[in-house]
C-alpha cells in the first residue's frame, strides 16, 4: 500500500500549485502527530524493562538528537535549498521505514505493543507514501524516477522486518540485553525526531506543548 501510495504521489507532485521549497516531513503531517506521539510513548516502557527508567528516557532522546544533527549536516551539505531538503527527507524516511518493519517484528511478542505498533504502522503508511512521492516529484524532474525513489524508500519497511530476527540474535550474543534496549531507543528516538518536526510549526498554538508533555507524562503512569 505504501509503495502504491508513493507512486501515486510521485506522479502527481509536479502538478500541485506553488513553488515553495519548504516541505513538511512526509511522516509528520498534522494528522500524523497523534500516531507518532503514541508510538514513541508506547516503546519507552519496553526499554525500561531492560535498562531501567533513567536509561529509557535518556537513550531515545539521545537517538532523536543524533538524527536532528544528521539532518542539519545533510541540509547544509547542498547549495540549493531544494537539493538540501530532499536528501535528509529521503534519508530520514528510509531510516523510519526500516525501523517500522523492525519494530513490528521485534515487538511481536509484547501484549500492548504487538497491537499498537502494527495498527499505527498500517494507519500511517498510505498517507506517508503519498506525501513522500509528492515531495520527491517536486524535487526530481522525472515522474518515473520520483516514484521509484519514493517506492524504494517505503520498501525498506519489508527489509527491516526480514533483517530483524537474525540481527537481533547476533546483537544479543554480543551486547546482551542492552542490544534490545539500544534498538528500541533508536526506534523511539526516530518517533521523537518526527514528532519534533510535527510539533515545531505549531508549538505556539495553545495546548500543543501541553498535550505533548502530557503524553510523555503518561509513561510515568505505566510504571
Amino acid at each position: 500500500m505504501a509503495v502504491d501510495a508513493a507512486g501515486t504521489g510521485g506522479c502527481r507532485g509536479r502538478g500541485q500549485a506553488g513553488s515553495s521549497t519548504h516541505a513538511v516531513h512526509p511522516c509528520c503531517g498534522g494528522g500524523r502527530w497523534p500516531a507518532v506521539r503514541d508510538r514513541a510513548v508506547l516503546v519507552v516502557p519496553e526499554i525500561a524493562e531492560i535498562s531501567g527508567w533513567p536509561a529509557a528516557y535518556v537513550l531515545p532522546v539521545a537517538a532523536g538528537c543524533a538524527m536532528l544533527v544528521a539532518e542539519e549536516v545533510l541540509i547544509h551539505s547542498r547549495h540549493s535549498p531544494r537539493e538540501g531538503l530532499i536528501a535528509p527527507l529521503l534519508a530520514a524516511t528510509a531510516v523510519h521505514s526500516f525501523l517500522d518493519g523492525w519494530s513490528v517484528r521485534a515487538l511481536a511478542g509484547k501484549p500492548l505493543a504487538s497491537i499498537a505498533v502494527p495498527l499505527g504502522l498500517g494507519l500511517h503508511k498510505v498517507p506517508e507514501g503519498m506525501a513522500l512521492g509528492w515531495i520527491a516529484r517536486r524535487a526530481i524532474s522525472s515522474p518515473t524516477r520520483a516514484a521509484l525513489v519514493a517506492g524504494s524508500v517505503e520498501l525498506l519497511t519489508i527489509a527491516g522486518a526480514l533483517v530483524e530476527p537474525q540481527a537481533s540474535e547476533s546483537g544479543a550474543v554480543i551486547f546482551g540485553a542492552w542490544w534490545n534496549a539500544g534498538v528500541l531507543a533508536v526506534i523511539s528516538g526516530s518517533f521523537l525526531f518526527l514528532g519534533f518536526h510535527a510539533l515545531l510549526p505549531s508549538w505556539r498554538r495553545p495546548g500543543v506543548v501541553v498535550v505533548f508533555l502530557a503524553s510523555l507524562a503518561l509513561v510515568g503512569l505505566v510504571r
